[in-house]
C-alpha cells in the first residue's frame, strides 16, 4: 500500500481514528488543528493514495531544547553548557487497521528527513522522542534513538544520524 503524507488539513477524517491509546486518538481529534493554528507543532498525516480522507497516520513536530547534561557523556562533552537546540516528535501513531504495515517506518523516515532539511536553515542538534512505553521505546531504540540520561522514556536521535 501507498501512502502520500502531507500536512495535516481538515480534509481527513480524524473521527475514525484508533491507535491504542486514546490520548493520541484524541489529540489528533480534538487538538491537532489548534496547535497548527497556534503555531506550537506541525502536524503531518498519512493517507492511503486511493483514499484521500482516511487518516492511516500521523505525527507532531516542534521545536525544544535539551540540557546538556540530560545528553550522554560523550556527545555532551563536545557541547556548550546553555540549552541545546533540539526537534522534537511530540506525537507519533498508526491507526490499528495499518499497524504491522511499516507505516510507523515511513512516518519516522519522513518526519527525520523533514527535520533534516530544515536543519541547513535552523540549528538543531539532533531529535527528541517521548516514547509512551517499552514497544514505542524499542521502535526508536531500532532506529538509533538513544535515551536521555536518567529518562529511559525520552530518546535522543543526534542529527549527524539523520
Amino acid at each position: 500500500m501507498t501512502f502520500q503524507i502531507r500536512s495535516f488539513d481538515t480534509s481527513a477524517n480524524t473521527d475514525n481514528f484508533q491507535c491504542g491509546s486514546e490520548p493520541l486518538d484524541g489529540y489528533i481529534r480534538r487538538y491537532a488543528s489548534q496547535d497548527v493554528r497556534r503555531n506550537v507543532a506541525r502536524v503531518f498525516i498519512a493517507t492511503p493514495e486511493n483514499d484521500p480522507q482516511r487518516l492511516a497516520g500521523f505525527f507532531t513536530l516542534s521545536a525544544g531544547s535539551v540540557t546538556c547534561s540530560s545528553l550522554p557523556a560523550t556527545m555532551a562533552r563536545k557541547l556548550p553548557r546553555y540549552p541545546i537546540p533540539v526537534a522534537l516528535i511530540g506525537r507519533l501513531a498508526v491507526d490499528s487497521k495499518f499497524q504491522g504495515k511499516g507505516l510507523g517506518s515511513i512516518l519516522l523516515a519522513n518526519a527525520c528527513q523533514k527535520v533534516s532539511k530544515a536543519s541547513v536553515v535552523l540549528a538543531v542538534a539532533g531529535i527528541i522522542v517521548d516514547a509512551k512505553d517499552e514497544a514505542a521505546i524499542a521502535f526508536y531504540a531500532h532506529f538509533g534513538f538513544i535515551p536521555l540520561q536518567g529518562q529511559n522514556d525520552r530518546m535522543f536521535l543526534p542529527a549527524s544520524v539523520f
